[in-house]
């Protein structure tokens, strides 16, 4: 088998493993759509800054492994191109694990709110939010997880 040829399989199957690692993501968005999702209302008690740790990127892993496979397959030279693939791919897929798992850390705010049936919740969120204690907020909750925005 030519080198061109070699080349030619291991991008159909860089590109097949990412198309694998798209299914999840779109079935996820398609599961939202049309969904009910629940509204609280409720007064901020107390918000103070911490480290939130959020869902990794299923796309870095796909992308991993299929800059692996590719570069897997061309490191191999002929007649082991396929192996060299699996190999480069399984290796990429970790790399791009790891790197998705580093930035899943990012900084947030934790809220404690006081909703208005006298219940008191924690909810941590993702970014830099400027909620004070005292502000009247709208809890928005499905499932993908649950919004807060200030109510004027």
């Amino acid at each position: 088998m030519s080198r061109l040829a070699a080349m030619r399989r291991s991008g159909w199957l860089a590109l097949l493993v990412m198309f694998i690692g798209t299914i999840p993501m779109a079935a996820n968005l398609a599961a939202q759509a049309g969904a009910v999702q629940s509204v609280s209302y409720g007064t901020i008690v107390s918000a103070k800054a911490v480290q939130v740790q959020t869902a990794p990127s299923s796309g870095k892993v796909a992308g991993g492994a299929a800059v692996g496979a590719v570069a897997g397959a061309a490191i191999a030279g002929p007649g082991r191109h396929f192996g060299g693939a699996v190999i480069g791919g399984m290796a990429g897929a970790a790399i791009g694990g790891a790197v998705a798992k580093s930035e899943s850390v990012k900084p947030g705010v934790e809220l404690i709110i006081q909703l208005e049936n006298g219940q008191e919740i924690a909810i941590q969120i993702p970014g830099q939010q400027s909620f004070l204690p005292g502000d009247h907020v709208r809890l928005i909750s499905g499932s993908s997880g649950t919004k807060v925005e200030r109510v004027q």
